[in-house]
C-alpha cells in the first residue's frame, strides 16, 4: 500500500504515476511533432532522450553498467548542454543524472552554467539542473576523498551562484524557478535537507552532514539574512508562498550558521509578523500570525528552529490564550501539533496542557488527533500530567463512566472513536478494519507512561478473539511491542499477555502483521511459557508453518529441532544455532 507524505498529500504511488503519464505525453507530443517545452530539440535528439528515461526507469544490473551509461549519455550533450537543459526533457534526463556524473562531466557543465547564470536562474527547465549542479558540487567540495583541485573548483562554483543570487535577490526572491535556486544554495551552503521521519504525524526532523563548513559558506548565509532583515518589505516575505518557503530554508540554515543571528531575525518575525504592536487589542483575536497559510508556514519553522527564550515568545504572544481555538481549526491545528512537540519547558509543556484540558473531546470531534498524540508525546517526556491524560482521553471517547466501560477503552482509542459509535460497529473484522494511526501511536505511549495500570488491565481483560485481531492488525500490531518491552509492564503482566494467547499463536504465526506480534511476545517469554507455546506450534503445524509468514516464524524458533528432539531444543534456549545452520550443507 502506498503512503502519502502529509506534507504535500502526494502518495508514493502518485509519484510513480506522474513519471509514467510525462513519459507517456512525451511520446505522444513527438508523433505530433512536438519536442517539449522550452528550447527546440530535433527529433532525433528528443526521441533519444526519451529512450534514455525509458532505460534508466528499468534499471541496471549493476554499477558498472550505470556507470556507462551515465558517461554515454553525457557524451551526447557536448556542445549543447544549455540548449538540452533548457528543454523540458533534455532538462529531466540531465537532472536526472547528475548526481551520478564523473568529475570531467560535472566541471563541463559548472563551466558553462557558470558564465551564463543570469537567464539559467530563472528558466523554467534550466534551473533544476542548475539545482542539481550546486547540491553536488557543495557536497564534493566537503568530500576530503577528492582531489583538491576538483574539491576547490566545486567549492568556487557554489561561491559563484551563491554570490549572484545574494547581489540579485531582489530579482529572484520572488521569482517562482530563481526563488528555489536560491533555497538551494542556502541548504547546501549550511548542508541542510528536510526529511519527514513519522508519516502522518507532525514529527519534521532536519538531515544535516556532519562537517566542518568552510566559513565563506556560513558568511553567505549570514549576509543573506542582514540584507533581508534591512528591506523595507520585510514585512512581505511571510505573505506569498514563494518568499515564505525562502524565509522557512534560511531559518533552517542559519540555525547551523548563526545562533545569534536567528535569535535576531525571529525577534523580527515575531515583531513585524507573527504578532505585531497592537495585534492583540480585543479579547481572544489571533495574532497575525494564523492568517495566511505561508505565514503559518514560516510559523512552524520558526517553533522548530526556536532556542528556548524565542520559543517561550512565541508561544507567549501568538499562542497563550487561543489554544482551543487554534486546535479545533483545521488551518491551524498542525501548527499546534508543532508547538507541543517542540516544547522545551517541562513548565510551558503544562501551561498547554491546562488550556487544552477540557478541549479533548472537540478536538477529537474536528478530527485533529495528531494534537491529542503530541499531548501524549509530551506527558511522557516531561513525565507530568499522565493521570490527567488518561482520564481527559475515557472522558473524552465516554469510557470513563460507568467504570464497566473502561474495558472497552482499548479498541476505541485504536479506532479513535466513541463507546457508542463503537458498540454499533461491528467487532469480528479489527483485523481488516482500518484502525486509526494516532489511535494506536496513543496507546503505545500510555503503555511507556509511569503508572499504566489501567491501559495493562484494559488490554489483558480484552477478550482473546479481539486481542488477537488487534494483535494481527498492520497498527495494532506494534502495540504489543510497547507492552514487553515498556519498563512500567510488570514481568507479571508480560507472563499473563503470553498466558492470555494461549490457543490462537498458530493463527498469530501465519500471518504478515500476526507473526510480529507473535515475534515480540516469543521474545519476552521465559523458557517454562516458550516450551508451553512450541507444544501448541508442533500440534498439526502444517497448517500454519507452510505459510509465507509461519515459514518465517518456524525458522526462527527453531521448530524442526523442537520436532526432532525436544531436550536439545530446551538447551539451545529455543533459538537457532547461527553457525550450524551456516554450514549446514557443507556439514552434509
Amino acid at each position: 500500500m502506498s503512503e502519502e507524505n502529509p506534507q504535500t498529500g502526494i502518495s508514493d504511488r502518485s509519484k510513480r504515476k506522474r513519471k509514467k503519464s510525462f513519459l507517456k505525453n512525451a511520446r505522444k507530443y513527438a508523433k505530433k511533432g512536438c519536442y517539449g517545452r522550452g528550447s527546440q530539440l530535433d527529433s532525433d535528439t528528443y526521441n533519444y532522450f526519451v529512450r534514455i528515461m525509458e532505460a534508466y526507469r528499468e534499471g541496471f544490473d549493476t554499477d558498472e553498467d550505470k556507470s556507462i551509461f551515465v558517461n554515454n549519455v553525457f557524451e551526447q550533450t557536448v556542445g549543447q548542454e544549455i540548449n538540452l537543459c533548457c528543454n523540458q526533457v533534455g532538462c529531466r534526463v540531465v537532472e536526472m543524472l547528475v548526481p551520478f556524473a564523473n568529475e570531467a562531466v560535472l566541471e563541463r557543465f559548472m563551466q558553462t552554467f557558470g558564465g551564463d547564470l543570469r537567464p539559467l536562474c530563472s528558466d523554467r527547465f534550466a534551473s533544476h539542473v542548475l539545482e542539481a549542479l550546486v547540491r553536488q558540487a557543495a557536497s564534493h567540495s566537503l568530500n576530503s576523498e577528492n582531489k583538491d583541485e576538483f574539491k576547490q573548483n566545486c567549492k568556487e562554483f557554489v561561491l559563484k551562484v551563491s554570490r549572484f543570487l545574494l547581489n540579485n535577490l531582489e530579482d529572484y526572491l520572488w521569482d517562482t524557478y530563481g526563488s528555489h535556486v536560491v533555497r538551494t544554495c542556502l541548504e547546501s551552503l549550511a548542508q541542510i535537507s528536510k526529511e519527514n521521519k513519522q508519516k502522518n504525524c507532525a514529527k519534521i526532523e532536519e538531515k544535516v552532514i556532519k562537517v566542518e563548513l568552510p566559513e565563506e559558506y556560513l558568511e553567505i548565509i549570514k549576509d543573506c539574512c542582514e540584507r533581508i532583515m534591512h528591506w523595507p518589505q520585510f514585512n512581505e516575505l511571510c505573505q506569498s508562498e514563494i518568499s515564505s518557503g525562502f524565509l522557512q530554508v534560511l531559518l533552517r540554515a542559519l540555525r547551523r550558521a548563526d545562533k545569534k543571528l536567528l535569535k535576531r531575525l525571529l525577534g523580527k518575525l515575531i515583531e513585524t509578523n507573527f504578532a505585531p504592536e497592537g495585534d492583540q487589542d480585543g479579547k481572544n483575536k489571533l495574532s497575525s500570525g494564523f492568517l495566511s497559510t505561508p505565514s503559518v508556514m514560516v510559523l512552524e519553522t520558526a517553533l522548530e528552529v526556536a532556542k528556548a527564550k524565542s520559543f517561550s515568545q512565541i508561544f507567549l504572544k501568538c499562542f497563550s490564550g487561543n489554544l482551543a481555538k487554534l486546535a479545533t481549526t483545521r488551518s491551524t491545528n498542525f501548527t499546534v501539533q508543532k508547538l507541543i512537540l517542540n516544547c522545551k519547558e517541562k513548565s510551558e509543556f503544562e501551561m498547554i496542557f491546562e488550556e487544552l484540558d477540557n478541549s479533548f473531546g472537540e478536538i477529537i470531534g474536528a478530527g485533529h488527533t495528531g494534537i491529542v498524540w503530541a499531548l501524549a508525546q509530551g506527558c511522557k517526556t516531561f513525565t507530568t500530567k499522565q493521570g490527567s491524560f488518561v482520564q481527559n482521553l475515557m472522558k473524552s471517547l465516554d469510557c470513563f463512566d460507568p467504570e464497566e466501560r473502561q474495558n472497552d477503552f482499548i479498541l476505541c482509542l485504536s479506532k479513535f472513536t466513541t463507546f457508542e459509535k463503537y458498540k454499533m460497529e461491528s467487532q469480528e473484522n479489527l483485523q481488516k478494519d482500518k484502525l486509526n494511526l494516532h489511535g494506536t501511536l496513543i496507546l503505545q505511549l500510555l503503555l511507556e507512561f509511569n503508572k499504566p495500570i489501567k491501559i495493562v488491565n484494559g488490554i489483558l481483560n480484552m477478550e482473546q478473539n479481539l486481542l488477537k485481531a488487534l494483535f494481527s492488525n498492520t497498527m495494532g500490531s506494534h502495540v504489543v511491542d510497547s507492552f514487553v518491552k515498556s519498563v512500567f509492564v510488570g514481568e507479571k503482566s508480560r507472563e499473563r499477555l503470553v498466558r492470555k494467547m494461549k490457543g490462537v499463536y498458530q493463527e498469530l504465526a501465519s500471518t504478515k502483521y500476526g507473526s510480529r506480534s507473535f515475534e515480540a511476545i516469543w521474545n519476552a517469554a521465559n523458557l517454562k511459557n516458550k516450551l508451553s507455546i512450541m507444544e501448541e506450534l508442533a500440534y498439526k503445524d502444517a497448517a500454519w508453518s507452510n505459510s509465507e509468514h509461519g515459514k518465517i516464524i518456524a525458522g526462527k524458533i527453531n521448530l524442526s529441532l523442537y520436532k526432532r528432539n525436544k531436550e536439545e531444543w530446551k538447551n539451545s534456549g529455543g533459538s537457532v544455532n547461527k553457525a550450524k545452520e551456516l554450514f549446514a550443507d557443507i556439514l552434509k
